[in-house]
């Protein structure tokens, strides 16, 4: 992928599905794509709700071009303390990935953050983590379909 912020701007809109978590509770994920603030720069935010009412995971994402032009890719979430720093991975044909951490570095906690669209309105946000000492292992999903754009 050369562009995530054209992928993303493609994909603008509101999101809703039904997904598991890590620990393998059922919950309702909404992805929310931005329309893109100016030509260089766009966000996402998701949010996880299990039947109970309890948010499992939200983040922001902000995905933009440096004044060199380099894909810049800063993230918060609930589940990571500050701001973390993720880079564009190899992805295939209406895929964008994201990582975050030394994946080579079994030390470190790692994560692949996959979103993956099969049509213009329907697609599957992915979650592959480990903590130090871990194995990398996929952790939760939700599958989307288009609510609003």
């Amino acid at each position: 992928m050369n562009d995530p912020i054209a992928f993303l701007a493609a994909h603008a809109g509101r999101y809703e599905g039904a997904g598991i978590s890590h620990d393998g509770r059922g919950f309702v994920g909404v992805l929310i794509i931005e329309p893109p603030l100016n030509p260089s720069t766009l966000s996402y935010r998701f949010i996880a709700t299990a039947s109970d009412g309890e948010t499992l995971h939200t983040e922001i994402a902000s995905i933009g071009r440096s004044r060199a032009g380099a894909i810049e890719i800063v993230h918060v979430s609930n589940n990571i303390p500050g701001l973390q720093h993720f880079r564009l991975g190899d992805s295939g044909d209406g895929e964008m990935v994201l990582i975050h951490g030394d994946l080579a570095d079994p030390q470190v906690f790692r994560e692949i953050v996959r979103l993956l669209f099969s049509s213009e309105t329907t697609g599957r946000l992915s979650y592959e983590w480990a903590m130090p000492g871990e194995a990398m292992a996929p952790r939760s999903r939700v599958d989307l379909t288009m609510t609003s754009i």
